[in-house]
């Protein structure tokens, strides 16, 4: 009975084992669960968050585009503006001589002269 009562015991104590055993392995397996389930949700948003940052990040490409098109369409117009500036500037110049040319014509030269010059221009002219 000694034995049987060692035997019981023991198998009563390995039972216990066991039981602690098993135990610890479903607190353990839970713990790993849960921690999956808290790295997965981590994984998602953070998922979620790259995806919205794609999306940014490709909406400032697209508007980096356009402003990259503004840029070369307001240079063609510096450049065309500044053409069309200097080609008034030269035209003022052109204007500014013929100014000079009436005056010295006509205010400074006498009476006279202007008769004379307009004779020979005719007389020029009917040849």
């Amino acid at each position: 009975m000694n034995r049987k009562n060692i035997f019981d015991t023991t198998v009563y104590n390995l039972s216990e084992e066991e039981s602690g055993i098993h135990q610890s392995l479903k607190n353990i397996e839970q713990y790993l669960l849960t921690e999956l389930t808290i790295k997965q949700k981590m994984i998602d948003e953070k998922k979620s968050e790259l995806a919205m940052l794609h999306f940014l990040v490709e909406e400032k490409n697209q508007a980096m585009q356009q402003m990259q098109s503004k840029i070369v369409e307001c240079q063609q117009n510096i450049e065309g503006n500044r053409q069309l500036i200097n080609k008034l500037l030269n035209d003022q110049g052109r204007m500014q001589q013929d100014i000079e040319w009436y005056k010295r014509t006509y205010e400074t030269r006498t009476i006279f002269g202007l008769l004379k010059d307009r004779v020979k221009y005719f007389l020029n002219n009917l040849s």
